[in-house]
This record gives C-alpha cells, sequence and structure tokens, in this order.
C-alpha cells in the first residue's frame, strides 16, 4: 500500500473509532426519582502506540421509560428499575441532547455531535 493509500486507511480508521454509536456500560448508581444514572463504559480506547485505556465515568445519563398498553387495557408508563452493577445498552445521540429533552424542536446549536456526554441507556443486558 502507498504512503497516501496508508495515511488515508489509517485516518479513515481513527474518525470511524472516534464517532460514538452504543456501548455496554456498567451502572454505578441510579437515581430513580431523576430517572438519571451514573455508569461506566465497558469498551476501552487505544491510541496508536499507547496501551488501552478505560474511558471515564458519565454522570447524569437519562434512562429512557417506557409506555405500554397492556391486556387492551389504558396506556402504563413503566420506570425503570436498574441496580449497581447492571449493564446496559447506551447509545449516544448524534447531536447535543441538553435543550431537545423537553421534546420541543431545536436548533441543537452545540457542536458536539456522537459525545459521550450525550448517552441515553435504552435497556438491560
Amino acid at each position: 500500500m502507498s504512503n497516501a493509500g496508508l495515511f488515508f486507511e489509517e485516518f479513515k480508521t481513527a474518525l470511524l473509532t472516534s464517532v460514538n454509536t452504543s456501548m455496554p456500560c456498567e451502572v454505578l448508581a441510579y437515581n430513580e426519582s431523576t430517572r438519571t444514572a451514573k455508569i461506566q463504559p465497558l469498551f476501552k480506547v487505544k491510541d496508536k502506540g499507547y496501551d488501552p485505556i478505560s474511558l471515564p465515568p458519565i454522570e447524569s445519563v437519562p434512562v429512557l421509560k417506557q409506555k405500554y398498553k397492556v391486556n387492551g387495557g389504558p396506556v402504563q408508563e413503566y420506570v425503570p428499575v436498574l441496580d449497581r452493577g447492571d449493564t446496559v445498552l447506551v447509545v449516544f445521540c448524534q447531536r447535543a441532547i441538553d435543550d431537545a429533552q423537553n421534546g420541543q424542536n431545536v436548533f441543537p446549536g452545540i457542536s458536539r455531535m456522537f459525545s459521550i456526554q450525550d448517552a441515553v441507556i435504552v435497556g438491560v443486558f
């Protein structure tokens, strides 16, 4: 492979590994009243020439609730119960979710994209 080809291959790999989509995380703490958790990502990151390192814990991660209609009855809202040590699936939103969590249509003026700070817990493994 040429030097240019090698450069672009390494650049592509670096770019793709910097985009967070989803990953398993461990629950370190859960506040049921605010439906937020402190989590520890379970994937390590590695820069070329260095040892893998753990990502830092992520604070105040929203936990999705669920709405179900059971046996034709009224719609019921279910709040998740998470325990310390649970392994959860976390997704990372495409843009900053700070202003959109209240359900309004907003322009995410913050330039943050696919950040671990925009994590949302979607379920337990």
